[in-house]
């Protein structure tokens, strides 16, 4: 009987409890090597991550309200209509006390005042990537897109209203008053593009030499120029139409199953150290002040990753489009794609 005893004892006390889980969803290549499995550690967690292809498919998971994530990492133009629908949850500030890192010029941003939804996470340009040897004049315009000379070696990206943008810049038009008329125009002009692919993510098309032009976000430009086995430099423009600055953002998505969990990995994430390391090894623009004298010099003072004040003022956030607007650019996309 002591023995059978002793048995359970050694059995159950080998039945570890099973360690706290969360979610993530988040785009790819946005930590540093050990950014996730240093938090794992400390938290006594697993971190289980998804990545976004694009906004849209972002919204689609969160529709339900009942997505599985714990933290999720939209984009500035889709944050009002997420709040305004009730996909992410309030925060509690107190459970985040390292929002205080923040540059006072990334809070209160148009789309959450009072950040009661979102943190900043990272932000950047999205402009053209390009290939040197193969185009060595640096593009000046977004309409270098359309060159016959780069027909079918040119990406545009897998987002409706970036790819938009770059086409109604390319026809001298304002991004920043989306009409009718401006999302037919687009679309012709979208319709008639000999492009490789619509591809959100084109660093490693860059780097293999596949595609010569690519719109492109600033960071991932600088992860393709950095790679030791890019088959040509890679330089990065802001064309004279101007670009689009971008914002992503953490937040928790209405139903999270470990809101605890959640609000300490946001906390975690603005540690500068933390931050500060991300930045040096995925190369996009810091919001957090408190990490910027941990970033490397060379990424502070790289053009790519932090622009100058005159490529910043061609530039503009993408405000959230009005319900028949958005119909509208939706049923274009579907057009352009289905081409």
């Amino acid at each position: 009987m002591k023995r059978l005893a002793l048995a359970v004892l050694v059995l159950c006390g080998s039945c570890s409890k099973p360690k706290p889980q969360i979610h993530v969803f988040t785009w790819a290549d946005y930590f540093a090597p050990d950014t996730i499995s240093a938090f794992e550690k400390e938290f006594d967690c697993q971190v289980s991550l998804d990545y976004i292809e694009s906004s849209e498919g972002l919204r689609a998971r969160l529709d339900s309200g009942r997505s599985g994530f714990d933290v999720v990492f939209p984009s500035d133009e889709v944050m009002r209509s997420f709040i305004a629908k009730g996909l992410v949850e309030k925060i509690d500030p107190a459970k985040i006390p390292n929002m205080s890192n923040l540059s006072a010029k990334f809070r209160g941003l148009e789309y959450d005042p009072k950040n009661d939804y979102s943190v900043p996470y990272m932000w950047g340009t999205t402009g053209i990537a390009y290939n040197k040897e193969k185009v060595p004049t640096p593009p000046d315009s977004w309409a270098a897109l359309w060159d016959p000379k780069v027909a079918n070696r040119v990406t545009l990206l897998d987002d409706a209203r970036e790819a938009f943008v770059a086409a109604v810049r390319a026809e001298g038009g304002s991004p920043t008053a989306l009409t009718p008329e401006a999302i037919d125009k687009g679309r012709a002009k979208l319709t008639a593009a000999k492009v490789l692919a619509f591809d959100s993510q084109p660093k490693t098309r860059l780097i293999k030499g596949e595609t010569w032009m690519a719109q492109c976000y600033n960071g991932d430009a600088l992860q393709a120029a950095a790679a030791k086995e890019r088959s040509a430099d890679i330089g990065f423009v802001i064309p004279k139409e101007g670009g689009t600055i971008w914002v992503d953002n953490l937040c928790i998505p209405k139903g999270a199953p470990n809101r605890e969990l959640a609000h300490k990995f946001i906390d975690y994430l603005l540690r500068p150290a933390v931050s500060a390391a991300i930045s040096n090894e995925v190369n996009f623009a810091n919001p957090n002040d408190a990490a910027r004298k941990l970033i490397k010099k060379e990424v502070l003072e790289d053009r790519m990753a932090n622009p100058t004040e005159e490529d910043l003022q061609r530039c503009s956030l993408l405000k959230e489009l009005a319900p028949d607007l958005k119909k509208k650019l939706d049923d274009a996309w579907a057009q352009v794609k289905g081409k």
